[in-house]
Formats: C-alpha cells, structure tokens, sequence
C-alpha cells in the first residue's frame, strides 16, 4: 500500500481498483470491476493457458499434523506400556510369593 492511499484513507474497494489497474494497465475501466467469480474464471483460463495445473493447495491438516493426534497416540502408547508392565509385575510379584509352595 502506497503513502498516498493511507494519508487519503483508501477503501478496500479503491484499493482493489488500484491493484486491478496496476494488474492489467492503466487502461482497465473501474467501472468493468469483475466479481469474484469472475475474476476466479479468468484466473484459471490464465493457468490453463500457460499450462500450470490448478490443483489447489492440499489441506493444512495433511502437511501439518495436529499436535493433539499425536500426543494422542503417544498416551494410547504409554498405556498401553504401562499395562504390560503392570502385568509383567504381578506376575513376578505372584511366583515371588507364590512360587514356592
């Protein structure tokens, strides 16, 4: 955003003409404004025609794992150590105590 725009207190509107005007040369009509459809339309004919696929992004929870699903499987973990420990021990205890007789 340039000086002139926040001393002049620009809108998000006047802003978007701004970048749309620098996007595409000074002779764009502000008045032609596209919607947001429209401007996702040409958007994706411009990748199309240059040969990049428009895949989309995949989402966040593929790249980055959430925190809770891993301490998750780390406390089914523990537990799961824990019972076999637990389980290991009365074992022993039983013919430390029992094993005699």
């Amino acid at each position: 955003m340039n000086e002139d725009s926040k001393k002049n207190g620009a809108n998000a509107w006047e802003r978007y003409v701004q970048a749309k005007n620098a996007a595409f040369g000074p002779d764009a009509d502000p008045e032609a404004a596209l919607t947001i459809e429209e401007l996702e339309a040409a958007i994706a004919e411009a990748a199309a025609s240059s040969g990049i696929p428009e895949t989309g992004m995949p989402p966040r929870s593929g790249i980055h794992t959430p925190s809770r699903l891993q301490l998750s499987k780390w406390f089914y973990l523990s537990l799961v150590v824990l019972f076999a420990a637990l389980v290991v021990g009365l074992l022993w205890w039983g013919r430390r105590e029992y094993g005699d007789q």
